[in-house]
């Protein structure tokens, strides 16, 4: 079963796994302290910014992707949890719609550090 899957289930009953919990907990810490920001030179963007003024997400109005910075997200979910490239995307997609209220239509990391 899929992780999103699971976690729609779990917020009425309790079902997910300690490591599913571990994942799910990281994400939602990683998207509460980020605050949405505007750049002039950029109006129809919107970036999502940690406590350090680091982009974590970048989403454009015109276009149909969010990025996800790599470096200490994407690559967490990757590389520590092993998730597959498609169930990132899902969760991450479910996610910030459920903590962010915004729907992304196709999450994609960025290596640059900048996104």
């Amino acid at each position: 079963m899929n992780l999103v899957r699971k976690y729609k289930i779990h917020r009425l009953s309790p079902c997910l796994n300690d490591v599913e919990l571990e994942i799910i907990s990281f994400i939602e810490n990683q998207l509460k302290v980020l605050k949405p920001i505007k750049k002039h030179n950029y109006p129809k963007t919107t970036y999502y910014v940690n406590s350090d003024d680091e982009i974590i997400l970048q989403q454009g109005i015109i276009s149909d992707k969010l990025w996800v910075r790599h470096k200490d997200f994407w690559g967490v979910l990757q590389e520590k949890y092993l998730l597959e490239y498609v169930e990132i995307q899902d969760i991450i997609r479910y996610m910030v719609l459920i903590h962010l209220k915004f729907r992304a239509s196709i999450p994609c990391f960025s290596i640059d550090k900048s996104i």
